[in-house]
């Protein structure tokens, strides 16, 4: 009878990384879609910027009930801030807006944007493992509109986003030399607030993309949009 060997906790937990680390997203932020309702786009003298919400039943935050509320609000709150940023920084005049606060001139933009899916992974797996292991995934809806001369809402645009913090080695696979700043780098690179960051990035690019095609000038340097592969497009359908 052949003894069989157990194959040591640490070789599994590799095999299940790397495992993983194929089926998994990446270590960014992609366009699900992009799509543009009307031609030529109506240059935004200012765009405002409503606090993003959450559903918060998919949300998997480690929180429920009203510390699950909190912090979906001051997430919301704090990307749509660093939207506005990066908005003034690359685009243009842009400023954050009550939740309610009513937008009556035509040339502002309303950008209004939803989570559909906040999922903060494992922090301690992503830093000494990685490889999809404690991966996170922020996934965004976005809309812009404006109010025309004649009071109505006029769709402009329509945005989807996906991506998350997970694809990189941890510090496991680091040199003991490395241990301590590969596990200080994980830490800052990765999470809902990194993917937040670069959620507001890819909007960013979408809108200066648009923009500057029709001849617009931007107030700082052009950003690149990314749109999603189409091997990362069929895993999520």
């Amino acid at each position: 009878m052949t003894k069989r060997h157990a194959c040591p906790p640490f070789l599994t937990l590799l095999a299940a990384a790397l495992a993983a680390s194929l089926l998994s997203g990446c270590a960014s932020v992609s366009l699900v879609q992009r799509e543009w309702k009307v031609f030529p786009v109506p240059v935004p003298e200012m765009i405002c910027v409503r606090p993003f919400t959450a559903e918060l039943g998919t949300a998997k935050v480690n929180r429920d009930g009203a510390q699950l509320e909190a912090f979906a609000q001051g997430f919301g709150v704090e990307s749509a801030g660093r939207l506005v940023e990066r908005l003034g920084k690359h685009v243009g005049p842009a400023k954050m807006i009550g939740a309610n606060e009513r937008v009556k001139n035509p040339r502002h933009w309303v950008l209004e944007g939803r989570f559909v899916r906040m999922n903060q992974g494992s922090r301690a797996l992503r830093s000494m493992v990685g490889f999809g292991l404690g991966g996170t995934r922020l996934e965004t809806v976005v809309d812009i509109y404006r109010i025309d001369p004649r009071g109505r809402r006029q769709a402009l645009a329509h945005f989807q986003t996906t991506g998350g913090s997970n694809a990189e080695p941890g510090a496991l696979f680091s040199s003991p030399l490395g241990l301590v700043p590969r596990l200080a780098v994980s830490a800052a690179a990765s999470g809902l607030a990194a993917d937040a960051r670069r959620t507001s990035r890819m909007i960013t690019a979408a809108i200066a993309e648009k923009l500057a095609a029709q001849g617009v000038k931007l107030a700082g340097r052009p950003l690149r949009a990314k749109e999603l592969s189409a091997e990362a497009r069929a895993r999520l359908e």
